[in-house]
């Protein structure tokens, strides 16, 4: 298994786009002032080693560098060992809403980063389940399979975010299906205790979710609810380009206030012969959830660990050396010993 110990880092390659799209401008501004000042016909007269070409080679270069210096920053890791372990344990699928709404500050700091803490909690308390993360809002996705690598797990959770998934919305709906398919196809002769936590305020809702919950309930998986959120409602802060904080507003211009569809989710956690839990700043209700899950039976499985990480920076500095030293040797103007006969030719 192949990881970053310092993941946070790897933000810093949205600095590339932001490069090149620099460079792109500041090559077609020199370009234009070129053809304004001399004439095309008279460039390679009056400046016969100039190469445009070599200047982008050289960014390109550069570009490469950096992005392996990052990944080098990172602290890239390959696990050198699997520990292989007869458990006997429940799978748990955290089905969690990452719409806009989630960023409503009626839990501290917000609806989000407070269920990111409480998933972050539980997995400390797991030891012989297996868990998996669903995000959803208009869409939703597998986000971490199941495992109980809780190490893992962690570091999943910490980088949730609401920009993971483009399509606003709450379609529950989809997001029930999707975290049924996560948990794959089970033997009816070994049929291993299966479970889905909704985390979600409910808004937007559609009634076929609750259809699809009673399916899900059909073939033996459990949907427990927790509502987030306040039902008096709440505003949803935002960043505009600028990166400056405003409110959420609708096409035409009203502010949005968000509030908790606590009737749908008590159907869909009725429908799925769960429970329903409503979120508080004090506890989020994924404790009282797990109590319930673990009075279910549980059964064996063979868990797979990656241990023993290895750090292997050394492998992305050595490239980063290698395109800096690429782009030392490369001359930005053209030169008729080097830069022609051994790499390019004629221009």
């Amino acid at each position: 298994m192949f990881k970053f110990a310092n993941p946070n880092i790897l933000f810093l390659l949205l600095f590339i786009p932001v490069a090149i799209i620099g460079f792109i401008i500041l090559q077609h501004r020199k370009r234009k002032q070129l053809n304004q000042s001399i004439d095309l016909h008279l460039q390679k007269e009056v400046l016969p080693l100039l190469s445009f070409g070599k200047q982008r080679l050289k960014f390109i270069l550069l570009c490469f560098a950096y992005t392996f210096v990052v990944l080098a920053a990172a602290n890239p890791q390959v696990a050198s060992s699997i520990d292989r372990k007869e458990r006997k344990g429940c799978d748990v699928v955290i089905c969690l809403d990452v719409s806009n709404s989630m960023l409503a500050q009626d839990l501290t700091p917000n609806r989000l980063e407070r269920a990111k803490l409480a998933i972050s909690q539980l997995i400390s308390q797991m030891q012989d389940d297996r868990i998996g993360i669903v995000l959803f809002a208009g869409s939703s996705y597998t986000f971490l399979p199941l495992t109980s690598d809780y190490a893992t797990a962690k570091m999943f959770t910490d980088v949730i975010d609401t920009k993971l998934i483009d399509y606003q919305g709450t379609d529950i709906q989809q997001a029930l299906q999707t975290a049924g398919n996560s948990f794959g196809e089970t033997s009816k002769k070994k049929e291993r205790t299966r479970a889905i936590v909704l985390i979600s305020d409910g808004e937007d809702n559609q009634p076929q979710a609750e259809d699809v919950a009673k399916q899900l309930a059909k073939e033996g998986i459990t949907i427990n609810c927790i509502g987030i959120g306040s039902a008096q409602g709440t505003t949803i802060p935002m960043k505009d380009k600028n990166g400056n904080e405003e409110l959420k507003r609708d096409n035409e211009g009203n502010i949005v206030i968000t509030k908790l569809n606590e009737n749908a989710l008590k159907e869909i956690a009725a429908k799925g012969s769960g429970a329903y839990v409503h979120a508080g700043n004090e506890s989020l209700g994924l404790n009282a959830i797990m109590k319930s899950i673990n009075k279910m039976d549980k059964t064996e499985y063979t868990a797979m660990a990656y241990r023993d990480f290895n750090t292997v920076f050394y492998l992305f500095a050595l490239a980063a050396l290698v395109f800096l030293l690429i782009d030392f040797i490369i001359f930005n103007a053209k030169n008729r010993i080097i830069n022609r006969k051994l790499f390019f030719g004629k221009e």
